[in-house]
């Protein structure tokens, strides 16, 4: 403002003839930069900027490195680790431990339980547990990555809906649960293969978890619950429970929206290493994959169907969306985005691991978003005239090894037939599985605003 100049003359009447120019000249040059800053963000989005009419939203502070970013550094000792293959392990593992606790058999996961983290598992009031949703997984802190440590230590926030049945009334009860586990093991341990992630055996021989018995291999005589061979829970916090079930019809105000787009530095550069290991890479055949995705999904979701939705969602997702169509389905509601579309996509993040690529994109998007009772029709939440704007982060992948132009056509990726894929992620013509990424990019995770980092 004019206040911040005043009293600079020693004259007291303004500024000097000499001081207006530059002025102009500092205005002039920021105002050049200022443009080519735009200029270079849109060469990487699939339109110009948003104006989305509203103050810019101040995030708060974030670390500025990643847990999730730093923790890619374990590559150095243990080239096979990939963070794609380590967000399904962490589901499955969280899910095999809740459920078997709720069975009364946790002690079948001796090799993953520290003896302190299985006594709070035991003390915990699960029996019944009949189903788990992880709902989120976070990565928020990580240890021990300097070379001196000889063991590696990750905390570890799930966000999860569990539902238990009461044996004598028959009543299901769900549960919200915010848990933090931590997690550790050896440096030097090495990673399992994607094909592993969900499988749990002994994290030595590979025999299976009957042969343990508390901590130690009945087949090959090692004691596998330290963490010399695979990650093992070493506390278990419980943040917050609840006796609810998912709460679907709040208007939930957004968050972030109008923050600017996090962007890792190396994301450029990595694209253009993308490009030149499979010179059929295309960015704007790309942010066509994208779009159609967005569009299937908006289709499938409002319908309560993901069946056209499975050729394009990873595993882990797939799993996490079915739940959430089925808990509609429970409480009679349906969400319906009305006039989906997108409005732009910027690039955030590029990773690269031995076994996958990566694309981080953030998606701006509007619709009209209400939700309707299946009994009344009426709307109990949202709009059916004002549209919701919002942005999410979505993570792409693709096998490492995968090459060729990016489809959106409705034809297998791997045999070209018309795209029929059963519940499994697999072909019903060539049986081959197309939603793991081995042949074109699927939709692994989303993230919102507030929570995503780099």
């Amino acid at each position: 403002s004019s206040s911040g100049y005043s009293g600079g003359s020693s004259s007291g009447g303004g500024l000097s003839i000499v001081g207006v120019f530059v002025l102009i000249i500092v205005i002039v040059v920021i105002a050049a930069i200022q443009a080519a800053m735009r200029k270079g963000r849109q060469n990487w989005s699939s339109g110009g900027n948003v104006d989305w009419g509203q103050p810019m939203y101040v995030p708060p502070p974030r670390p500025v490195v990643s847990a999730r970013r730093r923790l890619q550094a374990l590559q150095s000792t243990d080239p096979n680790f990939s963070l794609i293959v380590f967000d399904d392990f962490l589901s499955a593992l969280f899910t095999e431990i809740v459920l078997a606790q709720g069975q009364g058999k946790i002690d079948r996961y001796s090799a993953y339980l520290s003896p302190e983290a299985k006594q709070t598992m035991a003390m915990r009031p699960l029996q019944g547990i009949s189903n788990v949703l992880v709902g989120a997984v976070t990565l928020d802190g990580v240890h021990g990555l300097d070379a001196v440590s000889p063991t590696v230590t990750v905390s570890v926030l799930f966000e999860t809906n569990l539902s238990r049945r009461d044996p004598q009334t028959g009543y299901e009860q769900a549960i919200y649960t915010m848990e933090r586990w931590s997690l550790s093991r050896s440096r030097t341990a090495k990673s399992r293969t994607p094909d592993k992630a969900r499988v749990f055996a002994c994290p030595n021989c590979t025999a299976p978890l009957e042969q343990i018995l508390a901590g130690r291999c009945g087949h090959c005589g090692q004691n596998v619950a330290t963490g010399a061979f695979d990650w093992v829970v070493r506390a278990v916090q419980v943040v917050s429970t609840e006796n609810r079930g998912p709460m679907l019809t709040g208007n939930t105000a957004e968050e972030g929206t109008n923050a600017a787009t996090l962007v890792d530095p190396s994301a450029r550069p990595a694209i253009e290493v993308l490009r030149a290991r499979d010179s059929a890479f295309d960015w704007n055949a790309f942010l066509g994959r994208v779009t159609h995705v967005f569009q299937q999904f908006q289709k499938s979701w409002s319908e309560r169907n993901l069946e056209g939705m499975r050729p394009f969602l990873s595993d882990a997702i797939f799993v996490t969306q079915s739940y959430w169509v089925d808990e509609y389905k429970r409480q009679h509601l349906r969400n319906v985005t009305e006039n989906a579309r997108i409005l732009n996509i910027e690039l955030s993040r590029v990773t690269t691991d031995a076994f996958f690529d990566a694309i981080t994109v953030r998606v701006f998007a509007t619709s009209l978003d209400y939700t309707l009772s299946d009994q009344t029709n009426q709307i109990v939440s949202g709009s059916r005239s004002q549209e919701r704007r919002y942005t999410e982060y979505w993570t792409f992948i693709r096998g490492k090894d995968a090459k060729g132009p990016t489809r959106t056509d409705p034809k297998c990726p791997r045999c070209g037939a018309p795209l029929s894929i059963n519940m499994s992620g697999n072909c019903t013509y060539c049986q081959s599985k197309v939603t793991n990424g081995n042949f074109d990019w699927v939709l692994s995770r989303i993230e919102q605003d507030e929570v995503y980092t780099v």
